[in-house]
């Protein structure tokens, strides 16, 4: 039997059909004289119309009313009614009306104008009543020339609204003229409608028995089946009947899957969120930018039609396949004693999901351990029980597909565009069981973590993220940082104007690029905070006027280097593994920092790994990235470090994955996206049309050579230089050194950074400076910049230690040891002096750069007297005075030494 809809339609074409040929022979065989013209005197006897009284009537009423327009009106209806006989979907008919009878009155004007005088045909002229109305109205007021402009214009537009491309469309279908690709050149309501229509000619080409009857009926009702999101109708043998597929872009009508419906459908064009700026704000970032704002406005985002279409899929052997496994499901569950019912299908382009219910009192865990024997019972390499479904009593059984089917990304982004606006990094992973998109924000992620053995499609995930971006958002709103530790997965994106860098493939570059990121996370919190907004998104949406009265800069040259608009940063890091082997205790930190605090500051990681062990997921990684996505890896083990569950170890490859959304611990199965090296290319060659802009700061970055303690040059070349500044000007500032050194203010506040961890200045103190820890001449002791002329000042004096041995100690009190002089004192008669000649020796601190030791009130010089070279007993480089005080604090130390130890050292 035919389907309800194609057969109204068919009889539809079928009428109109009968109708065109009716009124072709009426209009072809019209005569004047024929009633109710009354042209001629006496009136004939008879009718000469081929269609009598009727076809007389028609054509004199067309005739008069429109003139030649009748036959305009004519082939109207023979196109119609083509296109019907075409399965052409006739979209927005609304647009299409109008735009008819738009073009009706401008030809029949046209007319009127060029066509003195029609024979035979009405008296009124050759465009009837309308084309006349339409003449004497437009040369009343624009005169002749006028007249044709605007006749011709309302004539032409009016064609294009009402047949958009169909008139190419049937032309080619009919091998008249070529299409030429002419189609995809259409932009407005065509391009909406050409998608459309692709999406129609889809669903069409899977009715491909669509003629055979169904046979429904019987008292027994199979399993809906709902494929992509749609329900089909419900059969009575699960074997042998055949479902019919709804139109594609028919949302879904019921399974709780409408919310993710109208797959096939695009309801609008690919529209691309841009930052609202004002005209203010414009004009002063062309004057400060000039290059750059010329570069953001002429780039392009590239054009979806350089992505492939998903190639045309037959679904009524599948469906017979997916309802012959409904049935074999529950003869094997009736096998093992369960009366389990299959009451509805998912089906998808790789999995479809069998939803069972269970009976009264059975227990859940007896299910879940039949996964492999199902599987043998399915003939499938593995099935995935979900128990229950979230939000659903159902218990969820996922089985291979025979046949699986290419998700493009194309598909993906058609059917999501109305979603991708409110989006400020979209990103196109594929589709779930049930064929609908998965489309997510790693803005709202905010991290991601990528796991899967070798040749699972780990690879492809990331190209898919990536040309996601240049899809979507252009480089003033999104920057990129690729790590390629292969050197061959994302070299092909060296050329994009994403990159803050090129391409890093040396590991130890890739671990201070983090490092970097840490700091422009922490610079990008003071902006911040100064602004008084909580989120990157905020903080670009404020004007320039908000803006400075905000932050309230203390110059001109700082509010010059503040940045008006901060993009979005996105590292993406192939081979995790690589780099946690190169600097893992430094990586992990910076990876655990970014991924703790950058989400407001619009910094976001995405990290691949294609061994997912403990020593590179580590726990503390593991627990600050919640969205991760497991493909296909080698045990249970490994798919417990990276989803904390197993099931990825019975994956299919090839882009079968499980999506782990944050704040959830609910799995969600997909298909991820396929991208060919061709499509690719193709983008990059779209995006590529200018060399890309790398931050001179990055490029610059030198790596950790592995020495002990880094000097302070290696830092920045103006760090020493800045100490200087800051020093001698007694405050810590960052706005002193952008105006001394002339630099911005996110290198002069690293420098302030450094000089804290060094101790020269003191923590953050808001608005106010921050405090100088080191005076001038212990800065200049440290950097040897003291004059020659004059003697190095000592943090110390130097004092000549005495060696004091008591031969015959007499007895002494705790009150008699503490009054006894220390230093300085006089010298008792018993005992005699020798010079130690380590006393001779230079303090280790004088003629270097390292910092003096610190004078305390208790212990300070036996700590001197210790550190100037000699070592104790045990070997031990110098005393430490916190430990002397705690000893002299002692019984130990306040007595003194036993009476009966007749030697006694001591060091004055």
């Amino acid at each position: 039997m035919f389907e309800e809809r194609n057969l109204k339609i068919d009889l539809l074409a079928l009428g109109l059909l009968a109708l065109t040929v009716f009124l072709a022979a009426a209009l072809l065989s019209y005569a004047p004289e024929d009633p109710p013209g009354r042209l001629v005197y006496p009136p004939p006897e008879s009718v000469n119309n081929l269609c009598g009284h009727s076809g007389a009537i028609v054509s004199h009423v067309l005739l008069t009313a429109f003139g030649l327009g009748a036959y305009y009106v004519l082939g109207s209806m023979a196109l119609l009614t083509a296109a019907l006989l075409a399965r052409h979907e006739i979209t927005e008919p609304l647009v299409r009306l109008s735009g008819w009878l738009l073009s009706l009155a401008g030809f029949s004007a046209l007319a009127s104008m060029t066509v003195p005088e029609l024979s035979p045909g009405p008296v009124i002229g050759a465009g009837g009543y309308l084309g006349a109305a339409g003449r004497g109205m437009l040369e009343m007021y624009f005169a002749s020339v006028g007249a044709y402009i605007l006749v011709i214009s309302a004539a032409c537009v009016g064609v294009f609204l009402a047949t958009d491309y169909l008139l190419l469309r049937l032309a080619g279908w009919l091998f008249v003229i070529p299409l030429l690709g002419f189609g995809r050149q259409v932009v407005g309501v065509g391009r909406t409608a050409g998608q459309r229509a692709r999406a129609a000619r889809s669903a069409a080409v899977a009715r491909c028995a669509s003629e055979k009857d169904s046979g429904r009926g019987g008292d027994e009702d199979g399993p809906a089946i709902n494929r992509f999101g749609r329900a089909l109708p419900e059969k009575e043998d699960l074997a042998d009947e055949v479902v019919l597929v709804e139109q594609a872009k028919e949302d879904a009508a019921g399974g709780g899957q409408g919310a993710e419906a109208a797959a096939g459908e695009l309801a609008s064009p690919l529209r691309i969120r841009k930052p609202r700026k004002s005209k203010r704000e414009q004009l002063i970032e062309e004057i400060e930018a000039a290059a750059k704002a010329d570069e953001a406005a002429d780039y392009e985002l590239p054009s979806i039609d350089l992505l492939l279409e998903s190639e045309p899929f037959c679904f009524e052997d599948h469906e017979k396949e997916v309802r012959r496994q409904a049935k074999l499901l529950e003869k094997t569950f009736a096998n093992f004693g369960f009366n389990v019912r299959v009451v509805e299908i998912q089906t998808g382009p790789v999995i479809a999901q069998f939803e069972v219910e269970l009976e009264a009192g059975l227990r859940l865990s007896r299910i879940t351990g039949l996964a492999d024997d199902l599987a043998i019972a399915l003939r499938v390499p593995s099935v995935r029980i979900v128990a229950p479904i979230p939000g659903k009593n159902t218990v969820g059984i996922e089985v291979p597909n025979s046949e699986r089917q290419l998700v493009r990304i194309r598909e993906v982004i058609e059917e999501t565009a109305g979603k991708v606006q409110a989006m400020r990094i979209p990103i196109f992973l594929g589709k779930d069981v049930s064929g609908n998109p998965m489309v997510v924000d790693l803005s709202t992620l905010p991290h991601l973590l990528i796991a899967g053995r070798t040749g699972t499609g780990k690879s492809v995930c990331l190209n898919s993220i990536i040309v996601s971006i240049l899809m979507s958002r252009r480089p003033d709103e999104v920057r990129m940082l690729l790590v390629d530790p292969k050197m061959v997965e994302l070299s092909p994106y060296k050329k994009i104007p994403h990159l803050m860098h090129p391409v890093v493939t040396d590991m130890r570059k890739a671990e201070a690029i983090l490092a970097w990121a840490v700091e422009k996370m922490e610079e990008r919190y003071q902006l911040l905070a100064r602004a008084g907004v909580r989120h990157l998104s905020v903080y670009n949406q404020l004007g320039e006027e908000e803006l400075k009265d905000r932050i309230e800069p203390e110059s001109d040259e700082e509010w010059a280097e503040i940045p008006r608009h901060m993009p979005y940063i996105v590292i993406v890091a192939d081979e995790m593994a690589d780099l946690m082997m190169t600097a893992a205790k430094e990586v992990e930190g910076h990876i655990i920092r970014l991924a703790q605090k950058s989400r407001a500051v619009g910094i976001h990681l995405v990290l691949a790994t294609q061994k997912p062990t403990v020593d590179v997921i580590t726990g503390l990684i593991k627990s600050n990235l919640p969205a991760r996505i497991a493909f296909e890896v080698s045990s249970r083990i490994d798919s417990r470090v990276v989803l904390d569950e197993m099931g990825a170890e019975k994956l299919l490859g090839n882009g079968d994955m499980l999506f782990l959304r944050p704040g959830t611990s609910a799995l969600i199965r997909g298909q991820g996206t396929y991208l060919s090296d061709d499509e690719i290319a193709k983008v990059i060659d779209a995006v590529a049309t200018s060399e890309p802009q790398y931050v001179h700061e990055l490029v610059q970055l030198k790596t950790d050579d592995g020495e002990s303690g880094p000097k302070l040059s290696n830092r920045d070349e103006l760090y020493e230089g800045a100490v200087d500044i800051v020093v001698r000007e007694g405050r810590g500032s960052v706005s002193l050194l952008q105006r001394a050194l002339g630099i911005g203010y996110g290198r002069a506040a690293r420098l302030i950074d450094y000089m804290e961890e060094d101790g020269i200045v003191g923590p953050y103190n808001g608005s106010q400076a921050r405090e100088i820890l080191l005076s001038v001449e212990e800065w200049e002791r440290i950097s040897g910049k003291a004059p020659q002329s004059q003697p190095l000042p000592a943090a110390e004096p130097k004092t000549r230690r005495s060696t004091k041995i008591q031969l015959a100690p007499p007895a002494r009190t705790s009150a008699a040891a503490q009054a006894e002089p220390r230093d300085g004192g006089p010298v008792p008669h018993d005992f005699e002096e020798i010079d130690d000649p380590a006393d001779d020796m230079p303090a280790p601190w004088e003629g270097s750069r390292s910092r003096p030791p610190q004078t305390r009130a208790r212990g300070a010089d036996r700590k001197a007297t210790n550190s100037s070279g000699d070592k104790g007993p045990y070997g031990d480089e110098d005393f430490d005075a916190e430990e002397d005080d705690a000893f002299e604090e002692s019984e130990y130390g306040s007595q003194g030494i036993e009476d009966d130890d007749p030697w006694h050292v001591e060091s004055a």
